[in-house]
Order: C-alpha cells, then sequence, then structure tokens
C-alpha cells in the first residue's frame, strides 16, 4: 500500500523488486489486496504487467489535492466552532506543517467562526436520520400547547440555521411539518418505527416556501413583491432574507419572493416604514393590518401609562 501511495502505477517486475519477492509471491498477494477491495487494475503491454490504483486513492480515507487544502481551511475556518469542526480544522492545518509558518488561513484572514450550534449532538442525530432513512424518537416542547410531547417524525432536511430547524413527517399528525431544534428536548434515532418517505417535490416546495424559519401549512405558497425607495434599497439589497431577489427600478428595488409565510413578509415590509410599499394585494393587506395594529396599539400606550398604579 505504502508503494502505490507513493507511486500509483508499477510495472509487475519492478514492485517485486522493490518489495524483495518473487513475481508469482507478488502476483498472489495483489490479487487477494483486490479481491478484498483494493482498488487495483491489472493491464499487459507484453513483455510487462502493469499494476495501478487511481489517483484518487487513499486508504481508510480520502485524499485532498495540495491546492484544495487552504480552500478547506478558510471553509472549515467559517463553521460554527465545535468538536467536529476543531478536529477537522486541526487536521487541515496540520497537513500544512512545513508550508510557511503553518498558520491556517483562516486565522491568516482573521476569521471569526461564529458561535456553536445549540446542540451539535442533536444536529448529528437528525443528519444521521436523513442518512440512515430511519424513524425519530425525540421530546418536543410545543410552544403552542405550551407542554411537552413524546415524537415520532422521518426527518428529511435539516437547516443549521439560526434558527436550527428540520423538516419532517410527524407521524402523530402525518404530514410535513417544522421542528425547531431549540425546543427538542432529546433525540434518538429508533430502530422500530418505520420511517416514512415523503414526495421530494413536495419537500422542495416547502423548503423555498419558508421565509426565515417561519412556514404558514394552511397558506398556499404565493409569489410576493414589493418596491423599496432610496437610498434605503442599497441596505435592502444587502441584507435580503433566504429566498429574496431583487432587480433594479427607477428609484429603487424590486423584492420578489415565493412562500407560505405572508405575516413574516408583512412584518419586513413593515420594518422598512415609509421606504417600501407592497405590490401584491395580499401582502398591501397584511403590512396595512400589522401597521395599523402597531399603530393603535402606541398611540394608546401613553393614556394607559398615566392611569397605572405608582
Amino acid at each position: 500500500m505504502q508503494a502505490f501511495l507513493a507511486q500509483r502505477t508499477w510495472k509487475q517486475a519492478e514492485l517485486a523488486d522493490k518489495l524483495g519477492l518473487k513475481v508469482p509471491a507478488l502476483r498472489k498477494r495483489l490479487v487477494e489486496l483486490s479481491a478484498s477491495g483494493m482498488p487495483l487494475a491489472r493491464e499487459e503491454d507484453h513483455p510487462h504487467v502493469y499494476w495501478s490504483v487511481p489517483q484518487t486513492w487513499f486508504p481508510g480515507g480520502v485524499l485532498v489535492p495540495a491546492e484544495d487544502v487552504e480552500p478547506l481551511l478558510r471553509l472549515l475556518g467559517r463553521l460554527p466552532r465545535g468538536k467536529d469542526r476543531d478536529r477537522l480544522l486541526h487536521l487541515a492545518i496540520r497537513s500544512l506543517q512545513g508550508k510557511g509558518n503553518g498558520t491556517s488561513a483562516a486565522e491568516q484572514a482573521g476569521i471569526v467562526p461564529p458561535a456553536a450550534p445549540a446542540d451539535e449532538k442533536l444536529l448529528s442525530t437528525l443528519e444521521d436520520a436523513v442518512k440512515r432513512r430511519r424513524a425519530l424518537h425525540f421530546r418536543y416542547y410545543s410552544a403552542h400547547r405550551g407542554a411537552l410531547t413524546q415524537r415520532f417524525a422521518s426527518v428529511h432536511r435539516v437547516l443549521v440555521g439560526p434558527p436550527a430547524r428540520f423538516l419532517a413527517t410527524c407521524h402523530q399528525a402525518g404530514d410535513l411539518k417544522w421542528f425547531r431544534l431549540d425546543n427538542v428536548q432529546s433525540a434518538a434515532i429508533d430502530q422500530h418505527e418505520p420511517f416514512r418517505p415523503a414526495d421530494e417535490a413536495k419537500v422542495e416546495r416547502l423548503v423555498r416556501g419558508t421565509l426565515d424559519g417561519y412556514y404558514d401549512s394552511d397558506a398556499p405558497s404565493e409569489r410576493h413583491s414589493f418596491v423599496v425607495r432610496e437610498p434605503e434599497a442599497r441596505w435592502v439589497a444587502k441584507n435580503l432574507l433566504d429566498g429574496m431577489t431583487h432587480e433594479a427600478t427607477k428609484g429603487g428595488v424590486r423584492v420578489t419572493i415565493e412562500t407560505t409565510a405572508l405575516v413574516r413578509l408583512a412584518r419586513y415590509v413593515v420594518g422598512l416604514g415609509a421606504a417600501a410599499h407592497a405590490e401584491t394585494e395580499s401582502l398591501r393587506r397584511a403590512v396595512t393590518e400589522l401597521a395599523s395594529g402597531a399603530l393603535g396599539s402606541n398611540v394608546r400606550a401613553p393614556e394607559r401609562a398615566e392611569h397605572a398604579p405608582s
């Protein structure tokens, strides 16, 4: 194996000489290795026999080309801190020892990674459930019910957020639902509960229809748009929520998105004040309702304060 790591293709006679073996003994060993799973390829070009392994072969691991280590370091440096991230970053830095001062690209760039996810173990359990297509058994705090419940679900997507959440088929309700990771008290893969597959097209629609972690299962996914004037348009163009797109218009930008989370979208537009106006009718109604409610509540606030007990 060390010989093939150093040189990917060998003449059979030269490899036998290198290892101090007779050709028949070497050939027997190579056949055994090939049968056990080593990706050996044999070619004949009389009078020679050649044995080769792929350029990407590395026993027990993955071979990363030298030119890809620096980009890998940069990406690892931007991930949230955690045991797996720190371990992989350390391995990548070690691979650069002897090249420069050994400082990682992330350290050289002064990158400060975000804080670690709320619970790396829970995230790993969810990802394993998706990969292995196994049902998840978990204790979940329902904000709607105000209580902890025991649930089974088949997980289809995991979004690390923030906020971290996962899309799964709830075995109790029988349909697709979003769950927040910070509401999960404990979780484990269940070996007995059957996994329930979901229609991939429906899963993708749900993922696209989610806005900033919000999804309304009772509402259709609709396309909305609103216009933002300058100079606020420059800030909006750089601070769009996931799924939003923008295009330049006269004196500003037009933002469009397809989502079910109409209320969350309306809150975003309301936060822009007089700088934004909704173009689609349903969004305009939602914005008006939210703005009117906020205005009415804040106008009455001083009156309540005057009559509050001292």
